[in-house]
């Protein structure tokens, strides 16, 4: 037994060390938000008249870097304020709060100059990521990548409150709020965001339309032209693929849409009229054939026997059959260029299925799509067109990582402040983008925002003082130390934004 307990033989704990540093890598995110010009921007969008201790973008960056961090309520802020030695004059809570409640009372006014300002500074980091890789990551549909396209991924969630906040109402998961989100596929960043009461609809169609036409301003203007559109069934409206169909109308810009669609009976009446040739086998995320062994296979696991091996998804159009069916065109009032398609695949086992579904055992989802019949080459195959709109699950990815970075942790009863805490964490999701994007490598640049506290922000350092300088050194021992100093390194190296 003293064996397994002898680590603390002879271990003393004691105060009056100096010059230690807990969440040292959380220099970077602060170091970054200042070379791309985030906080300047942010101090000019909320400059004042009055005389301030405590510059209100600079606190508003720190906050973000704090969220970031992990930061769950306004009190967790203290994680730099404590840490003078190295991030100098720090605002304190009650700044913070302060901060924050100036931007709900300023309204409208400070949330565009708030958005501007991000907006600015994203310019300059994609510019940034540009010459670093050579352009901007492309879009993964399965074992392709999609370059040159611009894609954009809109999603709701609803995040639970806990004690009496405004407007926060039931909904059906519960009790909250009801945020929307716009998402940029290629770094992985909020575009635009929006906090709505906790009734709000799934297809609030003048929501999503403002949310679209926000994060599309959110780009930078180089990257407006060849853009992709998706969102989920749920969120899907007339009104939403109108309003889709006319920016793609627009001469000189290329919009492609992929929206969730309802199984009615319309389309239940069309799914009985496929025939089975007109079935196409799914790929999966690897770009493989969606198929598994039967039962009954030879002992060959890599034989070619049509027997041995049973499709398990597949994908049809059914844009001919709902236009041109018995019954006329079914889709009178929708735009021209829109096509159908269906995806039935065999379900998990305990998955309840429809009455409509049940009769045949396969599972069914619908979208519809404006890429164009013509198409050529891969992207125009069903199986792609598939994928293309599958992969809006990973806006899924980065709400779920959102809410680990300040989504839903809403702090205030009071609505507009919350709005604001909600800007604070889209700001904190964004460092974290670009921090993956243009300072990291390998794991690091794909992992998740847990990961990076623990191997990166959280590391502890020491801080020495020497020949008019400071120098952050951590443990050499440490797995990430010479990640996170050429992480550093590399931020450095960075021009200073205007």
């Amino acid at each position: 037994m003293s064996n397994v307990t002898g680590w603390s033989r002879g271990l003393e704990v004691c105060g009056g060390g100096t010059g230690v540093v807990s969440h040292a890598g959380l220099a970077l995110l602060r170091h970054l938000a200042d070379k791309t010009g985030l906080t300047g921007g942010l101090a000019r969008a909320l400059a004042s008249a009055r005389l301030l201790v405590h510059d209100r973008g600079r606190v508003l960056a720190d906050l973000a870097c704090a969220i970031a961090d992990g930061a769950r309520v306004i009190s967790d802020f203290r994680v730099m304020g404590d840490q003078g030695e190295l991030f100098g004059l720090v605002a304190s809570v009650p700044t913070a709060w302060r901060t924050l409640k100036e931007i709900a009372g300023a309204g409208s006014r400070a949330d565009k100059r708030i958005t501007a300002a991000v907006n600015v500074a994203r310019g300059f980091a994609w510019a940034q990521v540009i010459a670093r890789y050579g352009g901007l990551p492309g879009v993964r549909l399965a074992d392709k990548v999609l370059d040159g396209v611009a894609c954009i991924r809109l999603d709701a969630t609803v995040t639970a409150a806990h004690s009496d906040k405004e407007l926060a109402e039931a909904n059906f998961k519960g009790f909250g709020h009801h945020p929307l989100l716009a998402v940029c596929d290629n770094t992985g960043e909020p575009l635009a965001w929006m906090l709505r009461r906790g009734s709000a609809g799934s297809n609030t169609a003048a929501d999503h339309i403002t949310l679209t036409d926000a994060a599309i301003a959110a780009l930078p203007p180089g990257f407006r032209r060849r853009l992709m559109i998706t969102c989920d069934g749920a969120g899907a409206s007339h009104d939403l693929v109108k309003h889709l169909d006319k920016l793609a109308a627009r001469p000189g810009y290329q919009l492609i849409y992929s929206v969730g669609w309802a199984l009615g009976e319309r389309e239940k009446t069309a799914l009985r009229l496929v025939p089975d040739q007109a079935w196409q086998i799914a790929i999966d995320g690897r770009g493989e054939v969606r198929e598994r062994r039967a039962g009954d296979a030879c002992t060959n696991a890599r034989c070619g026997h049509r027997s041995c091996w049973i499709e398990e998804a597949h994908v049809t159009e059914l844009t001919g059959l709902l236009r041109e069916g018995p019954d006329g065109d079914r889709l009178h009032g929708w735009p021209a260029t829109m096509r159908v398609f269906a995806r039935r695949e065999r379900p998990h086992p305990g998955a309840q299925l429809t009455l409509f579904e049940a009769e045949d055992g396969w599972r069914y989802s619908l979208w519809a799509t404006n890429r164009p019949a013509a198409t050529r080459g891969w992207l125009g195959q069903n199986a792609y067109i598939d994928a293309a709109h599958r992969v809006q699950a990973r806006v899924e990815d980065v709400i779920r990582t959102g809410k680990d970075t300040g989504l839903g942790h809403f702090p205030s009863f009071d609505f507009k402040v919350n709005a604001a805490w909600l800007t604070a964490s889209m700001i904190a999701c964004i460092l974290l983008a670009w921090l993956k994007l243009l300072a990291l490598d390998g794991d690091l640049a794909r992992a998740e925002p847990k990961t990076l506290r623990y191997r990166v922000l959280h590391a502890a350092a020491r801080l020495v003082r020497g020949g008019r300088r400071r120098r952050l050194k951590i443990q050499a021992t440490w797995p990430w130390a010479e990640a996170i100093t050429t992480a550093w390194q590399r931020i450095d190296a960075l021009p200073q934004a205007p």
